[in-house]
């Protein structure tokens, strides 16, 4: 039986909140996106529907999530920093290194940023406490797999969200009521969720908006480019050439690797074996908790080091993510057209 229609605009709902607090709130570019006018009205929006268009993209067309599909998908969704915000040109801090009018850091970080953290890690979050499938979780490498679906990988990144939102904020204080109310934010949508669906077993790909909605959301996101691009830092936006070509070179690099993915994989058999595992509602609300606790401590640790940390995580972000490319461009490129890869969690395998 298809969920109801209330059932879809809730777990959207609450997908693009957990998006918004990955990127937003441990970034600490904005501590409360869900208590201003400004977070309900553009920033909840644009990053749910990002992820929602984009994972749907992926399953229509694609059969199920695949690492470099993901890893493509996220490029796009990161490339939203070039005309919306204008952050790959003219970042609000003073740019590392710019070449050809494009910031050159900032491309690395920006596009490691959304793609793990505005796009994969709240799906396979929403995936795995929301739903009874492990599609995004299945589609990562095995050590990725094995971060994701461990309680330790996901107090990693609670501590490493209140590590970045610590140097970024104004003081503890601030850092601790940014974490309380998010967290409680999330945490009684969660349980809203299980109340509202009363034990209905869904699929993410059940969750998915068909169609109609689909091209409503697509309408409503290049609504909102077009209100960005004129009315957000308007003069950020360098001449033609080469600022704006190098952007449009990576869009087109982006989208090309994302097809070309979709298509190497849209017949890959199904998974074999049990879905891997994934931690409990009760230790994501521990790592949650940890989240709240270490951002007012690790602030008042941190002392004179704070310009080390940013550069080092910066650096290894960013070496992240072109690793990432790579191998996601190797498998899209080297793997003949349905050849059949089956993925075998025992083994530690991956399609």
């Amino acid at each position: 039986m298809p969920p109801p229609r209330k059932h879809k605009l809730f777990f959207w709902l609450i997908l693009a909140a957990y998006s918004t607090f990955f990127a937003e709130v441990f970034a600490g570019s904005d501590m409360f996106p869900f208590f201003n006018l400004w977070g309900i009205l553009i920033v909840w929006p644009l990053y749910g529907l990002h992820t929602i268009i984009l994972i749907t993209l992926i399953y229509r067309y694609g059969s199920r999530p695949r690492f470099a599909t993901l890893v493509f998908a996220g490029l796009l969704f990161g490339l939203y920093e070039a005309y919306m915000t204008k952050m790959l040109w003219r970042p609000s801090w003073e740019a590392w290194l710019t070449v050809a009018d494009v910031a050159v850091v900032e491309v690395f970080v920006l596009l490691w940023w959304h793609s793990w953290l505005s796009f994969i890690t709240p799906l396979t979050l929403a995936e795995g406490l929301l739903t009874t499938s492990r599609d995004v979780l299945r589609g990562l490498p095995l050590r990725l797999r094995r971060f994701y679906g461990s309680r330790k990988g996901w107090l990693a990144l609670a501590l490493f969200g209140s590590l970045i939102q610590s140097i970024n904020s104004p003081d503890p204080a601030a850092s601790l009521l940014s974490g309380v109310s998010t967290v409680a934010f999330l945490t009684t949508l969660t349980l809203l969720w299980r109340r509202v669906t009363r034990g209905h077993a869904y699929t993410l790909s059940d969750l998915l908006p068909g169609k109609r909605a689909f091209r409503i959301m697509a309408l409503w996101l290049g609504a909102m480019y077009l209100f960005h691009i004129f009315a957000l830092y308007p003069e950020r936006i360098p001449p033609v050439w080469p600022g704006q070509v190098i952007i449009w070179g990576l869009y087109a690099l982006a989208i090309a690797l994302l097809v070309r993915a979709l298509r190497r994989f849209r017949h890959v058999r199904e998974y074999r074996g049990a879905p891997p595992p994934f931690p409990s509602a009760k230790a994501l609300l521990g790592a949650g908790l940890t989240f709240v606790v270490a951002l007012p401590l690790v602030e008042s640790a941190l002392g004179g080091v704070a310009g080390e940390i940013v550069v080092v995580s910066w650096l290894a972000g960013s070496a992240f993510e072109i690793w990432t490319f790579f191998r996601s461009t190797w498998e899209t490129l080297t793997r003949r057209e349905n050849q059949p890869l089956i993925a075998q969690d025992r083994q530690g395998t991956h399609p």
